[in-house]
């Protein structure tokens, strides 16, 4: 992994920030299959979906070239949150969707459990397709940029 690949991810960062929370990482799969992952997830600590300060999603099609983005947060706070961390890395947010909207995939038990979330995905024409693989359905300089915007940004959580 290359030096700048490597300070953008966000264990990195967020471990040289030393925040003052606890961060905590969890990979999910399942969301096709039932939300198999993030419900035994929440079953087993239930406490979580409101006592963390914040949920962050990573959703689908992250730093698929030319494709706009789409946020939805649970409240104005963690919208300008992420507006913000984008822009530092040059990025807009392209489309939002209302605060009250039913929130996708694993997003959802955290929304119905009264969570604070904000996530993040973009479109691609070959989600869960063969043809979605490096390089044609990724543009890994796009990708950095939002990774390390997510990190700086959770830093930035973390820390307040």
């Amino acid at each position: 992994m290359c030096d700048r690949a490597r300070k953008s991810t966000s264990l990195f960062v967020l471990a040289a920030g030393r925040p003052a929370r606890d961060c905590i990482f969890v990979a999910l799969s399942g969301h096709e299959l039932g939300l198999l992952g993030i419900d035994p997830f929440i079953r087993r600590r239930p406490e979580l979906v409101k006592r963390a300060c914040a949920w962050i999603f990573f959703g689908s099609g992250i730093g698929v070239p030319r494709q706009p983005n789409l946020v939805h947060a649970s409240d104005d706070a963690l919208e300008q949150w992420i507006t913000a961390a984008l822009e530092k890395e040059g990025l807009t947010v392209n489309a939002k969707v209302r605060q009250d909207s039913r929130a996708r995939a694993e997003v959802g038990p955290v929304q119905q459990g009264g969570g604070r979330f904000v996530t993040l995905a973009c479109d691609s024409d070959v989600y869960h397709n063969a043809a979605d693989r490096w390089p044609s359905a990724v543009d890994v300089a796009l990708l950095a940029r939002y990774a390390s915007a997510f990190a700086n940004g959770a830093v930035q959580l973390a820390s307040a």
